[in-house]
């Protein structure tokens, strides 16, 4: 019998999919309460752009800034990331000179991973501090694939949906059902957060914790229509 994937999927694949995918495999994933073989992952629509350095400049203008708050960036790199944030956190791309954006793209990709570790290493804090077990927590940064055993797709908002939407754009007939989870539970959706540290990873891992249950029962009903 196949083991069918249901994935969570935000921008990415740093914080909130892994700590939805960390929470569901752990207390479901051997459940016999499910109707049929299911393993939870997570994915991001835009590690792809991220490893490639090609996410919105505001998007890095975000990553500089949360190199400043984690105290990443020192000395000159500190100074220019000061610059950057100075003269265009805030701005929309069009005002941007190109130059300024080839700046700020070069110290995006010297800082990203380290960004991006350190978040991840407050998810995982905030998931052992919650009870789910090490072998439970997932990696970071994996691109949204399609896959034949994908059943039912979790966006963590409506512009992570729409970028699924725009995925599947050349072969429609293989998308699966897609389910926002704040729509699943009926609250509202979890916002990313760069800044936050561990209380926005404590935050997030909360707000799984205390929806799974209704999640569960609602993926639940949607078995029958995968």
């Amino acid at each position: 019998m196949k083991t069918w994937i249901v994935r969570a999927v935000d921008w990415g694949n740093i914080q909130r999919g892994p700590t939805f995918q960390a929470i569901f495999n752990y207390f479901f994933s051997d459940s016999n309460n499910l109707p049929l073989p299911v393993v939870f992952d997570s994915a991001g629509t835009q590690v792809d752009a991220i490893l490639r350095d090609s996410t919105p400049v505001t998007k890095k203008l975000d990553i500089i800034d949360a190199g400043i708050t984690y105290d990443i960036l020192k000395g000159g790199h500190k100074r220019l990331a000061d610059d950057f944030l100075s003269n265009w956190y805030g701005k929309s791309d069009a005002h941007i000179p190109d130059k300024e954006k080839k700046r700020i793209t070069q110290l995006y990709s010297e800082i990203k991973t380290d960004v991006h570790l350190l978040q991840m290493g407050f998810r995982n804090e905030a998931l052992l501090d919650a009870g789910i077990p090490e072998q439970y927590l997932p990696g970071m940064r994996v691109p949204f694939r399609h896959d034949e055993n994908l059943r039912l797709i979790i966006p963590v908002e409506e512009s992570i949906a729409q970028k699924v939407e725009d995925y599947y754009q050349p072969f429609k007939d293989k998308k699966p059902i897609t389910k926002i989870y704040s729509n699943l539970v009926g609250i509202n959706p979890l916002k990313d957060e760069l800044t936050g540290g561990i209380e926005t990873a404590k935050k997030q891992v909360k707000y799984f914790m205390d929806t799974r249950e209704k999640a569960i029962d609602e993926i639940i009903r949607l078995f029958p229509t995968v």
